[in-house]
């Protein structure tokens, strides 16, 4: 099963302007408004939530786009993933400096997309396996994202509802990247074995 799964990433095209590439830039290009509208996030709650949700459609799209059209490349593999890491470490890093965040939260999401990021890299330079996000990691990006959304429209503010988001934020993170190390270990020993 891995072997298939190595062989079809390897046939993928090279194609970059596809249409689900293109959401994915977009949702890059996306966090340049968002991180101006933090700035004043009492004047442009609305802004900042409409930005967010047009940003989780592009990632909700894209995927579907590519899989039910056959327009899958190598890039975007790389770029689908990327996309929601760029968007939530500018979010979350600017959300701090405003008070909106803790600092510990965002240091935590920081290193979680830090660790998945260089240990892909690492993956795709030893076996030229790209990993694809999958539906816990998905679910993972969700979680923060509403956790950004709670801080936003609460101004700062503690209440019940960002503390249970933020919990299950946290126990999401946690699972995500356990399965994730376990996905590189497969991958790299089935590589070894191979290689073997």
């Amino acid at each position: 099963m891995a072997k298939k799964k190595a062989s079809s990433k390897a046939q993928l095209p090279d194609r970059i302007w596809t249409p689900s590439n293109m959401l994915s830039f977009l949702r890059v290009l996306l966090v340049i408004p968002f991180a101006l509208l933090l700035q004043d996030v009492h004047q442009n709650q609305l802004l900042l939530g409409a930005i967010a949700l047009i940003a989780y459609a592009t990632d909700l799209l894209d995927g579907w786009i590519a899989r039910t059209f056959e327009g899958e490349s190598k890039l975007g593999r790389i770029i689908d993933p990327l996309a929601d890491k760029i968007f939530i470490i500018v979010a979350v890093v600017i959300m701090v400096a405003e008070h909106l965040l803790p600092l510990w939260f965002v240091l935590v999401v920081v290193a979680r997309d830090v660790i998945i990021l260089f240990g892909g890299l690492h993956l795709r330079s030893r076996t030229g396996i790209t990993v694809q996000s999958n539906m816990l990691g998905k679910a993972t990006v969700v979680s923060i994202g509403l956790v950004l959304m709670a801080a936003i429209f609460s101004d700062g503010g503690r209440d019940t509802l960002f503390t249970m988001l933020m919990l299950i934020s946290l126990g999401l993170i946690v699972a995500s990247l356990y399965m994730y190390g376990e996905r590189y270990v497969k991958l790299l020993r089935a590589h070894g074995k191979k290689r073997a």
